[in-house]
């Protein structure tokens, strides 16, 4: 029955297989002292960037660069570390001398990029449950193998980031500034058109415009006002030029003729007036063959020969109706109506009413010289160009009355398309005078900028001469070969005594039988023992060289080129010899 191991049977298989543990922890604690002594030192050299806020309140000057800065942080990360800036700052420095040799262009700008590092430094904005990440700061570091290399490129890459940021905020309000103005031109032009289209519009409807209505309304009603007021000096013009005329046909036009004797002279017209009516009153009592009937007659014949006219004056025949009549009237209240006089009365009265009325005014004499007569003439004549002015400013008023009625009957038939032009061109005044606004605006923040007022990165500490490297870890690789030797060796003493199924000694044998041992008899080794020992050796150290195969491998894939690692050994050994 196998008993139980304790730490004695271990400790004698490590005793008896010794040497499979100590050169192959030797040989991997060897190599790891090598690998810690040759790695190249890296050192690292930091630039800190403080992100200033803008120096001018924001409710006085509006930046028109927007964004957040860890967003432009990483669009300048993206901008510094391109292709065609690195591979600048590559030939500016020669960097990576050894590995252009070896390896393609873009592996190197690979490594580069791996080699820079930019953190961002945050602090914490608000209170209570709405506290938030706000960077204020970010770093730039540079790692290399040279200090005062990777000094200079951290210091060139952080100069990059200011002046690249100082550019692209430049550029940015630059950008706006020129878009506005692009914009602010192409209102302009709209503008423009917009209002040759008003004016043009109001060129050919300029009378019948929405804006004018009112005032075409006004005027035609103060025209009404002004027909109504002329049509009523016109009908007091016509009246007055009536009384004229008949106050005319009264007045003979010539002055009376006064005798030697101091008689007045009756004129041809009044004399014919007179023997009408006197023929009147003759026909009512006498027979027309009487002598006085006759006489008058043949003097009326003359007078009528001599004025022109036959015509009696309807004035004086109503006058002498009216005398006959109140007569009769009187004669009536004392006679009786076949008393001779009241018959007579009757006569003359019905003779007198038989008559012809002629309202015809008496014709115009060629040389007046009665006063009265003429000014009654000049007057009948400023009458009538009273009234021939008056029914001429009446056809004028008329006709602008006319004019207006119709521009307001055709107001509505453009009020529409005129009114959309107003609404677009006050659209396009109110969007000219926005984009005015904000290009003022613009260039004030685009000054601002290039004053360096607005948000701006300052370095506030310069990458520095880096004195202790941050990598290799020396110590920290010895641990580990350290620890990785020990497991090594215990690895193969394990593996060998896994492949070793022999009996070693006599406590093994009391050991795995439980029986004391009385007695031992020394090993015969044989030729056959001896090969199998040799197999057990070469299959040994096989195993250890494939190990240390392995390991140079991967040294030279993932950590160290054994090129350079070969270099670095023989300059570490150089420099104790």
């Amino acid at each position: 029955m196998e008993q139980e191991k304790d730490l004695r049977f271990y400790w004698q298989i490590l005793l008896a297989r010794k040497h499979y543990f100590i050169w192959p922890a030797v040989a991997v604690l060897l190599l790891a002292v090598i690998v810690a002594s040759a790695l190249p030192p890296i050192y690292e050299s930091k630039s800190t960037i403080l992100i200033e806020e803008q120096q001018i309140p924001q409710n006085f000057v509006q930046t028109t660069v927007t964004g957040l800065a860890d967003e432009r942080i990483q669009s300048l990360s993206q901008l510094i570390l391109s292709r065609t800036r690195l591979l600048e700052v590559i030939k500016q420095f020669n960097l990576y001398p050894q590995m252009r040799e070896k390896y393609a262009l873009e592996e190197i700008i690979e490594k580069m990029r791996n080699d820079i590092k930019v953190d961002l430094i945050t602090a914490e904005v608000g209170t209570g449950r709405k506290n938030q990440g706000v960077t204020i700061a970010f770093t730039v570091a540079y790692q290399g193998k040279n200090p005062e290399t990777v000094q200079r490129v951290a210091g060139t890459l952080a100069s990059l980031y200011l002046e690249e940021n100082l550019k692209i905020r430049e550029q940015q309000a630059k950008t706006t500034t020129q878009f506005l103005e692009a914009e602010l031109k192409e209102i302009e032009e709209r503008l423009q058109t917009i209002g040759g289209k008003i004016s043009e519009f109001k060129a050919k409807h300029g009378e019948i415009l929405p804006e004018l209505q009112q005032f075409n309304l006004s005027q035609a009603e103060s025209l009404e006002r002004q027909i109504d007021q002329l049509k009523g000096q016109i009908r007091a013009a016509e009246d007055r030029k009536i009384y004229l005329e008949s106050q005319l046909t009264t007045i003979n036009p010539d002055s009376p003729l006064i005798s030697g004797s101091g008689e007045r002279i009756l004129d041809p017209h009044s004399r014919l007036r007179t023997l009408k009516v006197m023929l009147a009153e003759l026909q009512a009592r006498y027979s027309d063959d009487h002598p006085d009937i006759i006489r008058v007659k043949q003097e009326m014949a003359e007078l009528e020969k001599m004025v022109g006219t036959t015509e009696g004056s309807p004035s004086m025949k109503r006058q002498k109706l009216t005398n006959l009549k109140a007569e009769l009237a009187q004669k009536q209240s004392r006679y009786s109506d076949q008393h001779p006089e009241i018959i007579k009365l009757k006569r003359e009265i019905a003779e007198l009413e038989s008559l012809p009325e002629v309202n015809t005014p008496a014709p115009a004499v060629a040389q007046p010289d009665n006063p009265a007569y003429i000014n009654l003439l000049t007057n009948i004549q400023a009458a009538t160009n009273d009234i021939n002015m008056l029914q001429n400013q009446k056809a004028d008023l008329e006709a602008k009355l006319r004019n207006y009625r119709q521009r307001l009957e055709d107001a509505p038939k453009v009020e529409q398309e005129y009114l959309a032009l107003v609404r677009d061109y006050q659209n396009a005044h109110a969007k000219h005078q926005e984009i005015m606004n904000k290009i003022l605006e613009a260039r004030i923040a685009e000054g601002m900028e290039e004053s360096q007022k607005a948000e701006r990165f300052t370095l506030i500490d310069p990458a520095s001469y880096p004195e202790k490297p941050i990598s290799p870890n020396r110590p920290l690789i010895m641990l580990v070969g350290l620890f990785l030797s020990g497991g090594m060796g215990l690895g193969l003493v394990a593996l060998t005594e896994h492949l070793d199924h022999s009996v070693k000694n006599a406590d093994e044998v009391a050991w795995l039988t439980g029986v004391p041992v009385l007695g031992r008899i020394t090993r015969m080794v044989t030729a056959e023992d001896l090969a199998q020992k040799i197999r057990r050796r070469r299959l040994l150290w096989s195993l250890v060289g494939l190990s240390i195969l392995v390991s140079f491998v991967i040294l030279h894939l993932f950590i160290m080129d054994l090129g350079i690692l070969t270099a670095q050994i023989w300059r570490t050994v150089g420099k104790y010899t």
